[in-house]
């Protein structure tokens, strides 16, 4: 019985990080389009410039930082610059998204 509970617990253990590693994904945005990349995608095209601006959303209901966000954003779109983003997702409990400007 105790190899039975230890098995379980095991396949347990390994279903709960398969699913941490599922429920993250990056997303970005160049040039208009979406782009979906894995977990351990850490040099996506979106940062190409430097980070401006960042904020967070915690299970979808609460933003933290937004204005900040879209202040800085419009004054780098003001300056001519090029806006870039890119969003992760950590198993849907906590949303980063940042953007880069590059001129």
């Amino acid at each position: 019985m105790t190899s039975k509970k230890f098995g379980l617990g095991m396949l347990v253990v390994v279903l709960a990080f398969s699913m941490l590693f599922i429920g993250c994904a990056t997303t970005s945005s160049v040039g208009g389009t979406v782009d979906t990349h894995g977990i351990f995608s850490f040099n996506t095209a979106a940062r190409t410039g430097e980070a401006i601006a960042s904020y967070g959303v915690i299970l979808g209901l609460f933003s933290s930082g937004y204005e900040t966000y879209v202040s800085a954003v419009r004054r780098a779109i003001n300056e001519g610059k090029v806006v870039t983003s890119e969003t992760v997702q950590y198993l849907g409990l906590y949303t980063k998204i940042t953007a880069y400007a590059s001129n």
